[in-house]
């Protein structure tokens, strides 16, 4: 079937680009992977396994690799088979696995676990199980690393946010069509919640240690330890 241009999926015609789209579309995306890379070392153990979910082109993964001469399992997690394909075709020493985290995935000798603006794109009914499974994947000391656009506590939070988040793309050359289009096309596919949702969802699965270790308006990067 072809896509009307209003439907958003991470598709064939998303692969090419994505990764240049996206350093235009997140605030500090690149800084964002460098602070998740450093941050790793703490908790990546040899025999263990790393988990990325919704790898997309494999990109921290990647990073994670060269940096940490460990034994280690790096696996990607993602639902697109047109992601997938472009991960296999240029990644090595990566495992890249097309699979639906919920669909009670099970994750396994895990010493951390990413999810990079991902979760969002999951039903809402859908994520505290996502995360219940997460924590239990984690072996005792191994974290959870998530990364998320999430909504301010009110309507004059979010119109603040929304519209700092308008310029900063159109500060980075996208056009005012392209912001519009992208954002009619995520109505009902992306869900975020505040703040507080996310940090709760995260306390319910177990986790005690929790912080935030990046903040940009309607963007947050929180860690959780088991």
């Amino acid at each position: 079937m072809e896509l009307n241009k209003h439907d958003w999926n991470f598709g064939q015609h998303v692969v090419p680009t994505f990764d240049d789209h996206v350093s235009k579309s997140v605030p500090f995306y690149n800084e964002i992977h460098k602070m998740i890379n450093s941050i790793s070392g703490w908790f990546i153990r040899e025999r263990t396994n790393v988990y990325d979910i919704g790898s997309s082109t494999g990109t921290l993964l990647s990073r994670l690799k060269d940096t940490y001469n460990k034994e280690v399992e790096y696996i990607g997690i993602d639902n697109s088979e047109d992601m997938v394909a472009a991960s296999l075709d240029t990644l090595s020493e990566v495992q890249i696995k097309l699979a639906d985290i919920t669909n009670d995935y099970s994750f396994e000798n895990a010493s951390l676990i990413m999810s990079v603006l991902t979760l969002q794109f999951i039903r809402e009914d859908l994520r505290q199980n996502v995360i219940n499974n997460i924590y239990e994947g984690l072996n005792s000391g191994g974290a959870f690393i998530l990364v998320e656009k999430v909504l301010g506590n009110d309507a004059k939070f979010n119109e603040m946010w929304a519209d700092l988040y308008h310029d900063l793309k159109l500060e980075n050359g996208l056009s005012k069509e392209h912001i519009f289009d992208k954002s009619r096309s995520i109505r009902g596919v992306m869900n975020p919640v505040t703040v507080e949702e996310n940090i709760e969802m995260i306390k319910s699965a177990g986790f005690e240690k929790i912080d935030t270790f990046f903040k940009w308006n309607n963007f947050i990067g929180v860690i959780a330890i088991k």
